[in-house]
Parts: C-alpha cells; sequence; structure tokens
C-alpha cells in the first residue's frame, strides 16, 4: 500500500517539478509535501534547504493519487480555492482498500448496526458488510459523493448471510447526506458499533450513539495524504489515537506501520 501511494505522488506535476532541483528552498506553505518527498527518500533536508538525492522515481504513477496531489493538496496548501469533482474524491477512497478489508477480516467482531460516521477519506461500505456481516448506516456531508457510493452498491450482488463472499453487501445499507448525530440517532436508534476512519468528528457525542465506538488513524505517508485531503475539504485535521481516548477511553487494541485502532470498550 505504501509503494502504490509513493507512485502515485511521485506521478504527480508538483512531485516531478520538485525532482528536477538539485536543491531548493521550498515555499513554507508546501513543506509538508516536501516532508513527504523526504521521507520517501527523494531528498535530504539540511536546515531550511531540501537536497536532492539519487533515487529515481518510477516511470509511472497512481493517476488517481496525482491528481489528488495537483489539484486538491497543492492548491490548499497555497490558499487558493479547490473545486475538486465527486469521482476523484470518491476514486481516492479506493486507496484505502487494504485497510478496509483489514479492518472487516481481522479486526471487527461479526455482525451489529454500524454507523459509518463519515464515509470520507476510507470510504467504508461494502467490505464492512460481506466480510463482518454487518448492517450500515454511512453517514457523510458530501451528497455528490454519496451518490456515487450508492450508484456502485447498486451494482453488487445483495445477499442475506454474506459468508463467503468478496463483493456481496448484507441486506441493510443506508447512506444519509448529514453527519448531525442528532439526526442520526432520531432516524436509527442505538447502533451497535459507530466508526470513525481518519476524520475530525465530535466523539463524546458519539459515545451516546453506540455501544462501542470504534477510531481508525491512518498510519505512514497514505495517513498524510489523507489528513492533507481532510484539511483540504474543510474537515479539520483527524485527531491522534491518543487525543481520541482522553474522549472515549477506551484502549488500542491494533497498532502497526498501517494503522492505530481504539475501541472505546
Amino acid at each position: 500500500m505504501s509503494y502504490q501511494v509513493e507512485l502515485g505522488i511521485l506521478g504527480s506535476n508538483f512531485a516531478r517539478l520538485a525532482l528536477m532541483n538539485a536543491a531548493i528552498k521550498p515555499d513554507a506553505r508546501l513543506e509538508r509535501l516536501y516532508s513527504i518527498l523526504a521521507r520517501l527518500g527523494y531528498f535530504v533536508k539540511r536546515g531550511d534547504i531540501y537536497i536532492r538525492t539519487g533515487k529515481l522515481p518510477p516511470d509511472r504513477g497512481d493517476p488517481t493519487i496525482a491528481k489528488i496531489v495537483d489539484d486538491v493538496v497543492v492548491p490548499h496548501l497555497l490558499g487558493n480555492p479547490i473545486k475538486p469533482s465527486p469521482a476523484l474524491i470518491h476514486s481516492f477512497t479506493y486507496i484505502f482498500q487494504g485497510i478496509r478489508v483489514r479492518m472487516a477480516a481481522e479486526i471487527l467482531p461479526w455482525g451489529g448496526l454500524t454507523l459509518v460516521a463519515g464515509f470520507l477519506p476510507c470510504g467504508f461500505s461494502s467490505e464492512l458488510s460481506a466480510q463482518a456481516g454487518r448492517d450500515l448506516v454511512i453517514a457523510d456531508d458530501f451528497q455528490d459523493v454519496l451518490d456515487i457510493e450508492s450508484e456502485r452498491l447498486s451494482y453488487l450482488p445483495v445477499m442475506a448471510s454474506p459468508v463467503s463472499s468478496f463483493l456481496a453487501p448484507a441486506v441493510f445499507i443506508a447512506l444519509e447526506p448529514s453527519t448531525d448525530i442528532e439526526f442520526v440517532k432520531s432516524k436509527y436508534g442505538s447502533f451497535n458499533t459507530v466508526l470513525v476512519c481518519h476524520r475530525n468528528i465530535n466523539f463524546r457525542q458519539l459515545k451516546n450513539l453506540g455501544e462501542e465506538v470504534i477510531y481508525v488513524h491512518v498510519n505512514g505517508t497514505l495517513g498524510e495524504l489523507a489528513s492533507l485531503v481532510d484539511e483540504a475539504l474543510g474537515l479539520g485535521a483527524p485527531p491522534t489515537c491518543d487525543s481520541v481516548m482522553k474522549d472515549v477511553g477506551g484502549q488500542i487494541i491494533h497498532d502497526d506501520e498501517d494503522l492505530c485502532v481504539i475501541s472505546s470498550r
């Protein structure tokens, strides 16, 4: 997964232009992107100067990630208005496929009504349903993105007990164009699980919505890119695992180079 993200970032016009410099003192507003390039091994930072290393970029990169960098992240960091297409933002969620599968197959227990409190950036949906047997309510303020997800889900086969299929979602999946917690609670009542992935939200309020609140923080380069996208879309910086634990209690149930997972239980 990290290599896929690296390929995508390096396929951006931003990265291609940056890598043409033997040494550069970048615009301070783009520092976070140059820091990513340094962590990937393409620059070494000396003071406020980034010095190019001999590491060669790949010939091709993931076009979706490249477009996210050029059309969303860079304009946002430079203070320019952005108007990303809903299709591009929705496409970005596929980068989290590996995390979604791991959560559904390895970490979440089977069954129950689950609120996905914020579809973006991670795109949790059919994997939870098909692999973890969960009925879902997926909430987000981005109506156009939810419309695209609804269309995608309509093409998938449906099974009452999807115990062996990676594609067939369970019977109930609802999409709500709102993250108004009181509205969601009044409409659906109590949830077995409230799931938040790399998203800033009112965690204290979420505690009243379900038996368990689970927060997923994406680590590494993908997490850094996801944070930049969150901020560009006006969603705020996602909290760390430590800060979420202060709000919901519980414990860290998983932590590795890809993700940190907290359960309020």
